[in-house]
């Protein structure tokens, strides 16, 4: 009987690996890559931050109706700006190293803080230039446009400081809100009161 049983099972297993053997592989195709759209959050990576700043450039372009000479103007200053804030991010890197090796070191607070003063009001200024070039920058982009492409620019920058503010006051709105705890009052401390005469134990004389 288990001669069967094994036999059987042999002849099952045989038939079965012939089958999968007759089948064609699966051919597995390439995978789904999912169109990029550009928005308002956070993207993972540089390359997904390029394509969404790329973007959101040819939509002005579209939107204004920039000449194919304005936008190489305007490809050209992008480009200056670039060169111009490149070695600033580079001191601004620097100097963010340079606050870590601070927090890795064995300080005390007022220590620490002493030498974390100096740095971060380098951070403020170099930050500070890169606001100034990039200020300098939409100055030089609005040079090169007509009054027609200049008040389509001003209702664009309307359109998204409401959009901003809208965003910013929905986003307070989902915070959850901590909850407030009453502050713990310090127990009332217990009044003395004398006690009666008449518990009062009179000593033996």
């Amino acid at each position: 009987m288990k001669k069967l049983l094994i036999l059987a099972g042999v002849i099952a297993l045989t038939s079965t690996m012939q089958t999968f053997a007759q089948e064609p592989p699966v051919k597995e195709g390439p995978c789904p890559v999912k169109k990029i759209e550009c928005t308002q959050t956070k993207l993972d990576t540089n390359k997904n931050f390029k394509k969404c700043h790329c973007d959101k450039i040819q939509k002005l372009e579209k939107d204004l109706k920039l000449t194919a000479e304005q936008k190489a103007q305007a490809k050209a200053l992008r480009e200056a700006e670039a060169e111009k804030i490149k070695p600033i991010l580079e001191q601004i890197k620097v100097k963010h190293q340079e606050m870590q090796q601070i927090f890795d070191t064995k300080l005390t607070f007022k220590e620490r803080q002493e030498q974390l003063t100096p740095v971060r009001k380098d951070l403020f200024e170099l930050k500070k230039q890169i606001r100034d070039i990039k200020r300098q920058g939409r100055k030089d982009f609005e040079a090169i446009l007509t009054t027609k492409q200049l008040k389509k620019l001003e209702k664009i920058k309307k359109q998204h400081k409401e959009e901003f503010k809208k965003n910013h006051k929905d986003r307070m709105h989902r915070r959850p809100q901590r909850m407030m705890r009453p502050c713990p009052l310090p127990a009332p401390a217990l009044e003395q009161k004398p006690l009666p005469v008449q518990e009062i134990m009179p000593l033996d004389d």
